[in-house]
């Protein structure tokens, strides 16, 4: 049976009953995707940061280095270190979602007998 052969009515509601689904089913699917793309990204981020955590690790060894009597601005490494920390645990939380705690289930009566009065 084509579209021709169904009433004019039936079009419009067959057509939106099409769309609804089809297009639940790819908004769901698109969804998903996104979310595993950005969940990549996130990763990639993650490991940026790994490298740049051993950059500053460098810098630090070579601060003592630096003349203060020459040198007017120093790297804060402690401050850096601590930004850099919560960025990757933000991360690290989108990510890997701490679970709920287990929820404590109501005490239950026991008592199921009545009597008649």
């Amino acid at each position: 049976m084509t579209l021709r052969r169904l009433p004019r009515a039936f079009s419009p509601l067959l057509l939106t009953l099409l769309t609804t689904q089809f297009g639940t089913s790819h908004a769901a699917e698109r969804d998903g995707v996104r979310d595993e793309i950005a969940r990549q990204d996130l990763a990639l981020i993650q490991d940026q940061l790994a490298q740049i955590q051993r950059i500053v690790d460098r810098l630090e060894s070579r601060v003592g280095e630096f003349d203060p009597d020459t040198t007017r601005v120093f790297l804060d490494v402690p401050r850096l270190r601590h930004d850099l920390e919560a960025v990757a645990e933000g991360i690290d939380d989108v990510l890997a979602p701490p679970r709920l705690p287990p929820r404590q289930p109501a005490p239950l009566a026991g008592d199921y007998l009545r009597e008649l009065r």
